[in-house]
């Protein structure tokens, strides 16, 4: 019998919310050894700053802080920060010019991989495309920062977390593209909070994905996807207004074991997706 293990690859927190020492101490009550921990907008944190590459600057330094404190807690950690798609329509919304926030996304993703090449992060994310409608020139924009994004994956051997539509194979064929086109290396590139047909596809072309921690997207993966290319997120974005949303950490947890006691998973399986995949894509010490 494997001694259960549990990880959670990709996740949020904020010193505003519950904290990345308090969310570490409960993941690890209930069995969990490791945290991808994914940068919020700068909006997250409390940040008192116009918008402009001195707010990024603030709000990545209190998420290095919080990456800090999880490792301290006693986790092994995985850092990212990015420039999340959203974050395009709500700088355009809030009065800057779509040649202006352009400017700033590349200036942050170029920033990140400097930390990435120095050693301070892992990997940029998110980056990606919107998952909901929005005007051609925002999509434009997240859509050239994803593709620096890319080619610093290439150049720096970075992590890359891609926020993106679940529209199924279409959806990693036509990111195989801009990867192909930037050259990056595929084992670098994840799939975030991906549905079973992406997963499925992306395995097929040697991506990785994460599967949100919900009961029923996580069996059908189970059953579905190539358990060698996924891993379980729980997207926790730590907003007490929103509590849970989309999932707690230890929530992932116990939803796996209830899917092990039902027979829809072995201890064999759950041990490579949490541990052997995590140890692969995120070349985390193992446990």
């Amino acid at each position: 019998m494997v001694k259960l293990l549990f990880a959670d690859a990709h996740a949020h927190s904020s010193p505003t919310g519950l904290g990345a020492a308090e969310i570490a101490r409960r993941f690890r009550e209930k069995g969990g050894w490791f945290m991808a921990l994914v940068m919020l907008p700068p909006w997250h944190y409390g940040v008192d700053a116009p918008p402009g590459i001195e707010m990024y600057f603030k709000a990545l330094e209190r998420f290095l802080t919080e990456c800090r404190r999880a490792r301290e807690a006693g986790l092994r950690v995985a850092c990212l920060a990015g420039f999340h798609p959203a974050e395009v329509d709500r700088l355009v919304s809030a009065g800057m010019k779509p040649e202006e926030v352009l400017s700033l996304g590349l200036r942050v993703v170029d920033h990140m991989a400097q930390l990435c090449r120095s050693g301070m992060l892992d990997g940029i994310g998110e980056v990606g495309r919107q998952h909901y409608k929005t005007m051609p020139e925002r999509l434009a924009i997240a859509a050239t920062v994803t593709t620096r994004a890319l080619e610093h994956a290439r150049d720096y051997d970075c992590l890359v977390h891609l926020h993106l539509e679940n529209a199924g194979p279409v959806t990693v064929d036509t990111t195989e593209k801009l990867v192909e086109l930037a050259s990056a290396p595929r084992s670098r590139v994840l799939f975030h909070h991906a549905s079973t047909r992406v997963a499925k596809r992306a395995g097929e072309k040697g991506f990785w994905a994460t599967i949100p921690g919900k009961k029923e997207a996580m069996r059908r993966a189970f059953t579905e996807a190539n358990t060698d290319y996924i891993m379980i997120e729980s997207d926790y974005i730590d907003d007490p207004k929103r509590p849970c949303v989309s999932s707690c950490p230890w929530e992932i947890i116990d939803r796996q074991l209830e899917l092990l006691r039902e027979g829809v998973v072995d201890e064999e399986k759950l041990y490579r997706v949490n541990v052997d995949n995590v140890v692969k894509f995120y070349r985390a010490e193992p446990p």
